[in-house]
C-alpha cells in the first residue's frame, strides 16, 4: 500500500499547485487587464494576492535553470530608465515599482514552464482572457453605456480595460497566444486542438462583436491587421513571411510620422478623404491632435529625464486627457530622451533574439511573435496601453524564441 499512498500524496501535490499557477495567472492577468479601481474588494484581493507572489516569483525565478535573455535584460534597462525618471524629478516611485513588480512575477510564472518546454503559460493566458472578453461581453450586453462613471474623465468604463478603447489589448494577446498554443501544439493533441480552435474562433467573434458595439477603429483594425498577417506567416513560403512582415513596418512609421509629427497646418484632400469618409473620423483623431500637440510642447521643456510617473489628475491639468493617445510621446514625456533611446534598444534587440532563434526556418512562431509586437505597437500611435500589457508581449518573445533543453519533469511539483 506504500505505493500508492506515495502515488497519491504525489498527484495532489500536483493538483494543488496546478490550481494555484491557475490562479497566480488569473490575478496577474485580472491586474493587467480588468478595471478593477471600482471594484475595491476584488482590487485589495488581488493586490494582497500580488504582494503574496513576489517572494514565490523570486523562488520561481532562482529555481529555474538558465540565464535571463537579451530581451529580458533590455526589460530591465529600460525599467531601470523610467526609475531614474521618476528618482531625479520626484514623482510617483511606488507606481514605476508595482508595474514592474507585475512583469516581474508575469515572467517568472511563464519562465518555470517554457524552460521546461511546457506550453501550460499559453493555455492559461488563452483561456483566462477568454473567459474575462465572453464576461465582459456579456456585461456589454447588459450595459452596454457602462458599468462605472469614472470622475476624473468623466467617461464611462467597461469591465475589460475600462475605457472601450482599451478593450482591444486584452483581445489582441488572447489572439496571439492562442494562435501560438496552436502553433506549438503536438499534432497528436487532436482534441484539444479542436477545443482551442473553437476558443479561438469564439475569442474573435466575440471580440469583433464587442468592438463593433463601442466603435473602437484601432482595436478593430488592430484584429483585423493580425488575423490577415497570420494567415500570411502561415503560408510556407518565406518571402510572404519576410515581405508582409516590412510592409508592417512600413506602414507603421509611415502613419506615426503622418498622424503624430506631421505639421498640423497642412491640408491632404486624400488623407482626410480616407479618415472622414472611410473610417468615419474627424480629422483631430477624436481630439488626439490637440493631446498630441500639448504633449509635444511638454516634452520640449523637459526632453531629458521628461516628467516622471503621475496622477491622472495631473495628466487630466496638462493635457486635457489621461494619456498622450500615443506610445512614443508617452515613453518621451514620462522618461525623456533616455527612456526612448532604452525602448529603441528593447525594440532591436527583440529583433535580433527572434530572427537569430533556431524556429525561424522550420516555424511561424518567430514571425508571429513580430507580428504581434508590431501590431501592438501600431494599435499603440493612437492609444496607450500600460507597459505590463506590453511587457507580457516582450516575454512571449523572450521565451518563445529560444530553444530549452530542459526535460519537463515535476513542473507542478516545484522541484528543481
Amino acid at each position: 500500500m506504500k505505493p500508492v499512498a506515495s502515488t497519491y500524496n504525489v498527484s495532489s501535490t500536483v493538483a494543488l499547485n496546478y490550481a494555484f499557477f491557475v490562479l497566480a495567472f488569473t490575478v496577474m492577468l485580472a491586474r493587467g487587464f480588468l478595471y478593477l479601481g471600482h471594484m475595491p474588494l476584488v482590487h485589495m484581493l488581488c493586490l494582497a494576492a500580488k504582494i503574496a507572489l513576489i517572494p514565490i516569483a523570486l523562488i520561481l525565478a532562482l529555481r529555474t535553470p538558465g540565464k535571463p535573455s537579451a530581451i529580458d535584460l533590455s526589460m530591465i534597462l529600460y525599467g531601470a530608465a523610467m526609475y531614474v525618471s521618476c528618482l531625479f524629478t520626484h514623482t510617483q516611485m511606488l507606481t514605476i515599482t508595482l508595474i514592474l513588480l507585475d512583469v516581474f512575477i508575469f515572467w517568472a510564472l511563464c519562465r518555470w514552464f517554457v524552460v521546461r518546454q511546457s506550453i501550460f503559460p499559453l493555455k492559461a493566458v488563452t483561456l483566462i482572457l477568454a473567459a474575462f472578453i465572453f464576461i465582459n461581453f456579456l456585461l456589454v450586453l447588459w450595459r452596454p453605456d457602462g458599468l462605472w462613471h469614472y470622475e476624473t474623465s468623466g467617461k464611462m468604463y467597461y469591465l475589460l480595460g475600462g475605457n472601450y478603447n482599451n478593450m482591444g489589448k486584452a483581445m489582441l494577446i488572447a489572439v496571439v497566444a492562442n494562435s501560438l498554443l496552436l502553433t506549438l501544439m503536438p499534432a497528436s493533441d487532436g482534441r484539444q486542438r479542436m477545443i482551442y480552435r473553437a476558443v479561438l474562433v469564439l475569442t474573435i467573434v466575440v471580440s469583433f462583436i464587442t468592438l463593433f458595439m463601442m466603435g473602437s477603429m484601432t482595436s478593430i483594425v488592430g484584429l483585423m491587421m493580425i488575423m490577415a498577417l497570420f494567415a500570411l506567416i502561415y503560408l510556407r513560403a518565406r518571402w510572404v513571411r519576410v515581405m508582409a512582415m516590412v510592409l508592417l513596418v512600413i506602414v507603421y512609421f509611415g502613419l506615426q510620422t503622418w498622424a503624430v509629427f506631421r505639421d498640423m497646418n497642412t491640408p491632404s484632400p486624400r488623407v482626410e478623404y480616407v479618415v472622414q469618409d472611410v473610417l468615419k473620423k474627424d480629422m483631430t483623431f477624436s481630439f488626439r491632435t490637440h493631446i498630441w500637440d500639448r504633449s509635444k510642447r511638454l516634452i520640449e521643456r523637459e526632453p531629458v529625464l521628461g516628467y516622471g510617473e503621475h496622477d491622472d489628475l495631473w495628466y487630466q491639468t496638462e493635457l486635457e486627457g489621461l494619456t498622450t493617445h500615443n506610445l512614443v510621446l508617452h515613453i518621451l514625456l514620462k522618461g525623456g530622451w533616455v527612456a526612448m533611446s532604452c525602448f529603441i534598444l528593447l525594440v532591436l534587440v527583440t529583433h535580433v533574439q527572434v530572427l537569430r532563434s533556431p524556429m525561424r526556418a522550420t516555424s511561424p512562431v518567430p514571425y508571429m511573435l513580430l507580428a504581434g509586437l508590431w501590431v501592438y505597437l501600431f494599435m499603440m500611435i493612437f492609444e496607450v496601453y500600460p507597459f505590463y500589457s506590453l511587457g507580457i508581449v516582450f516575454i512571449l518573445a523572450s521565451l518563445f524564441s529560444r530553444s530549452w533543453q530542459v526535460k519537463a519533469d515535476n513542473i507542478l511539483t516545484l522541484q528543481k
